[in-house]
């Protein structure tokens, strides 16, 4: 059939069919079958915005008008939303969507998503609401994150209004900082790499889940041994479906790495290279794709930031755990012991120690420096001024 703008209701049936045969084939997009799904469901959702359109309502009366239409019960969308229990307080508005919930109302009950993202997160809890005297405009433009003529109000509402963003505090956490530290510098940072990632969204289609996880994070560090490891460490991460943005820190904040979920629930680090350091660059990246791992959940912890990470005091456990693991990817604490790198550290045992592990020397001299407490040593070998040079796309 020739694709032509619906007109009747046996039309839509017919076209819904087809593209619902495609869509099950999976055809990439700039096939021939990719191409005619592309259409098809442009035509269909057309003639649905026209014919079944929903008036502006908010995510739960748009769910319960999906149901009135389908003839529905609650029993028929628990599995949507978490269960019996969980439906029901969602429905009753005791509860807010979740991104799992919201993907899935999306999928089998077609809500539109922007209806379903209007209001459902929390508001930011009273004590913890962005300070617009604190944003640093005049750098944001001379960064060109926004065009001079953007207001306070209009920036805010910029970075406020995509579900999870970093900017609703409430499932934000921020490890490392102090009472100079601008915070709102940091979770305007956290926004723009969000933001950032979020425009990719061909490289969240590629996460699994179940791939993440110690080997892999182990894999990933072991291209620090090539010459340029850095910029294969993104181009690796964003292969297996993780964003890894490099973007430099806001002024009056020393934030150095983050993890956080982006737009489609999928693992977003954002380093700021802000020490210039090889063996800072492999920590801190292995730390964070840690958190990504274990620690980042949709509903409580959407994004963990590390200030000062190699100077951070009183851990809380999941930092403890992220530091603890990230050492032990990088050097594993057996071999280490037993090394004569351990025992005489030199600039000759620290290549030898590094290339029997297939790591950087700088990650070695890294770790000597750290447990001895002595940053004076080995500070030509630690890679000072060469993670930049990965990015030169960067305006450092």
């Amino acid at each position: 059939m020739e694709p032509r703008i619906i007109k009747s209701e046996a039309q839509y049936r017919e076209y819904l069919s087809e593209v619902e045969r495609l869509a099950s084939a999976d055809p990439i997009l700039e096939s021939p079958d990719g191409s005619r799904l592309e259409l098809l469901a442009k035509l269909v959702e057309d003639y649905e915005k026209e014919r079944f359109s929903i008036p502006k309502l908010d995510p739960i009366d748009a769910i319960v008008f999906r149901m009135g239409e389908q003839g529905l019960r609650q029993k028929d969308i628990a599995a949507f939303l978490g269960g019996k229990n969980r439906a029901s307080e969602i429905l009753a508005r005791k509860r807010a969507l979740t991104l799992p919930m919201i993907k899935s109302l999306n999928k089998q009950l077609g809500i539109p998503l922007e209806l379903l993202i209007q209001d459902s997160d929390p508001e930011p809890e009273a004590d913890e609401e962005i300070d617009g005297s604190r944003i640093p405009m005049e750098e944001l433009v001379r960064r060109g994150w926004i065009d001079a003529k953007v207001s306070v109000s209009e920036l805010l509402k910029r970075f406020e209004s995509p579900l999870g963003s970093p900017v609703r505090l409430r499932n934000t956490k921020t490890f490392g900082s102090n009472n100079r530290t601008n915070i709102t510098s940091v979770w305007l940072w956290l926004s723009r790499v969000r933001e950032r990632a979020d425009s990719h969204p061909d490289i969240a289609k590629r996460f699994n889940a179940s791939a993440l996880d110690e080997d892999f994070i182990r894999y990933v560090t072991r291209l620090s041994y090539m010459s340029n490891g850095p910029r294969l460490a993104k181009e690796c991460l964003e292969e297996h479906g993780i964003s890894l943005i490099v973007e430099p820190h806001l002024s009056k904040t020393h934030i150095d790495g983050a993890a956080m979920l982006g737009r489609f629930g999928t693992p977003v680090i954002g380093l700021t290279a802000r020490l210039d350091r090889i063996d800072n660059f492999w920590f801190t990246l292995t730390h964070e794709l840690i958190h990504a791992w274990k620690h980042l959940d949709s509903e409580e912890r959407r994004t963990i930031a590390d200030e000062n990470i190699e100077r951070q005091n009183d851990h809380e456990e999941i930092e403890n755990e992220a530091n603890n693991l990230a050492r032990e990817i990088l050097i594993p604490t057996g071999e280490w012991r037993r090394s004569e790198v351990f025992l005489n550290p030199s600039a000759q045992t620290i290549r030898e120690f590094a290339r029997s592990q297939q790591i950087h020397p700088a990650i070695v001299a890294g770790r000597i420096r750290f447990e001895r407490q002595d940053y004076a040593k080995f500070s030509r070998m630690v890679g000072h001024r060469k993670v930049r040079q990965a990015f030169p796309e960067m305006q450092w």
